[in-house]
């Protein structure tokens, strides 16, 4: 069993609890191409390894509802794999640079700039 204070100890950790965050984390992991739903857990460990907590049973109710949403797709040829709609090309690419303009906020008034 792990307690608390062992889960601490293992590093820095980022909780995502928002939708829209593990939304976009999804669509990045399949900017590249179509990629199955163990495949995106993959791509999430080996790009950002033990600094985003995201387990595999978030990955693939967050695909079902970007499915219904139109924002990725299952081709019928190999329907165990997901690919960017152009909606989702386009979303991802509005969410990027809505993390980039609050990045760049952030870090603005963390050093000062803001006063």
């Amino acid at each position: 069993m792990t307690t608390t204070a062992s889960r601490r100890a293992t590093g820095s950790r980022a909780r995502i609890r928002d939708r829209g965050q593990v939304d976009a984390i999804v669509l990045a992991a399949l900017a590249d191409g179509p990629l199955r739903q163990d495949e995106i857990a993959d791509v999430l460990r080996s790009q950002v390894g033990d600094a985003l907590d995201l387990p595999f049973s978030r990955i693939v109710p967050t695909l079902h509802r970007l499915q219904r949403n139109r924002l990725v797709s299952r081709p019928s040829q190999d329907p165990r794999r997901y690919r960017l709609t152009d909606t989702g090309t386009r979303s991802l690419a509005a969410r990027r640079r809505a993390a980039d303009a609050f990045a760049a906020s952030l870090h603005h008034l963390a050093d000062g700039g803001g006063r």
